[in-house]
């Protein structure tokens, strides 16, 4: 055993991870953690794949894994060229499909909340072209009474007060009543906006089994944005008992994916529950409301479909 394997065997023991655990949590096989244990790079697949796996291990048991290459730089077998290439380009294409995924669901998540303000608006202007409209006919009014009053003296000075005060009353009536059919619209659209927004939460948890029921999911494909705290976790996405994506997840970085549209049961694993954070859409899952410590996680999800 070399250094660099006993100070990642100490770290996963530290940890408590057996070499089960970190295979299922890194996805890297056994007997590939077992060699870097060991020392025997010459068993991993690939020089390229040495750097990435030691990479990946010390991440998972919580070693500086940037330090760690570093320290042992002149002890690692040097990545092939056109493989580091095809690595790279890989990582790039990914990168920049995850960013624009990203982009493109927070503009999606944005469409409640402009559609609202743009119902608001059209009724404002309803409102407000109905009050011009009434002032338009209030003065075309008043003209005419004043241009057919004949009568001289205090008579026709009394008869113009007297309706001018009632179109002054008539105006103030319609304008409370268009105010009060513009602020019942609002809570109409507001109420409405309630009782659609998306939301999620936990029903049950049994040891490492966790139920959680979701309202108003969009009948749409769905982002599903998953992110860890901390420390390195692994994220599975279970759809009708198949695997459609899966993947490490390092603390400031977010992996996004498609959940298909009119699915209404989904699970996600976690092999590290308590750093696992999740959004579907833009709205924020809370995975540990009870602060559990359980480490290894499955999480079943029951959605009813938004109207």
């Amino acid at each position: 055993m070399n250094e660099i394997g006993q100070k990642l065997r100490e770290a996963r023991i530290e940890k408590g991870y057996t070499l089960d655990d970190l295979q299922q949590i890194t996805k890297i096989q056994k007997r590939y953690l077992s060699s870097i244990e060991e020392g025997d790079f010459d068993a991993l697949p690939g020089t390229f794949y040495v750097r990435a796996f030691i990479k990946q291990y010390a991440q998972t048991v919580g070693v500086d894994s940037e330090a760690l290459l570093a320290e042992y730089q002149d002890k690692l077998p040097n990545a092939k060229p056109e493989e580091y290439v095809e690595k790279s380009v890989e990582n790039q294409t990914r990168l920049t499909r995850e960013t624009t995924d990203s982009k493109w669901s927070k503009w999606r998540g944005l469409a409640p909340q402009i559609a609202v303000v743009a119902i608001v608006i059209v009724i404002v202007g309803i409102v407000y072209g109905i009050t011009l409209s009434n002032r338009g006919k209030n003065r075309e009014t008043l003209t005419e009474t004043s241009s057919s009053v004949t009568v001289s003296g205090d008579q026709a000075t009394t008869k113009k007060a007297s309706s001018d005060d009632n179109q002054q009353k008539a105006q103030e009536s319609k304008a409370k009543e268009a105010s009060k059919a513009s602020e019942q619209s609002k809570k109409e659209a507001d109420k409405k906006a309630k009782e659609t927004k998306l939301s999620a939460s936990m029903t049950s948890m049994s040891g490492s089994q966790q139920a959680f029921t979701i309202k108003n999911l969009p009948n749409k494909a769905n982002t599903l944005t998953f992110s860890a705290e901390n420390t390195t976790a692994w994220v599975g996405l279970i759809v009708n008992g198949s695997t459609i994506w899966q993947g490490s997840v390092t603390p400031g970085t977010d992996q996004t994916t498609q959940l298909p549209a009119g699915i209404t049961q989904f699970s996600v694993k976690t092999g590290n529950g308590p750093a696992t954070k999740m959004k579907i859409n833009d709205t924020a899952v809370n995975l540990n409301p009870n602060n559990e410590t359980v480490q290894v996680r499955t999480v079943n999800f029951t959605a009813t479909l938004a109207k």
